[in-house]
């Protein structure tokens, strides 16, 4: 498992994570809550199913849980049950960027 050897949220608005192989990944507040996958965010076939405005998603605090992965308090519903395993993080990262491609 890819483990980050740093964590920043910037102005609550990117979460930062620099990888030990030197890759860095930005992901934006509102892509993560787009992609949360707990229970309450889970339409009934398993695709993600929230559908806030995205203009208004900030990262208002980042924890992390056990030695795998963060959670997350969003605004502007407060937002706090997802849970993000870094190698879930490095590659929604991966896969955005692709599109930017």
């Amino acid at each position: 498992m890819d483990i980050p050897g740093r964590i920043e949220v910037e102005e609550g608005a990117t979460l930062v994570l620099t990888w030990e192989d030197g890759t860095v990944t930005a992901l934006a507040a509102p892509a993560l809550r787009a992609a949360c996958e707990c229970a309450a965010c889970l339409g009934p076939d398993g695709s993600p199913s929230w559908m806030g405005d995205a203009a208004t998603v900030r990262i208002l605090a980042a924890s992390l849980v056990g030695a795998y992965a963060l959670n997350f308090t969003f605004s502007p519903d407060d937002h706090h049950t997802g849970i993000y395993p870094f190698d879930r993080l490095r590659a929604l990262g991966e896969k955005l960027n692709q599109g930017r491609q």
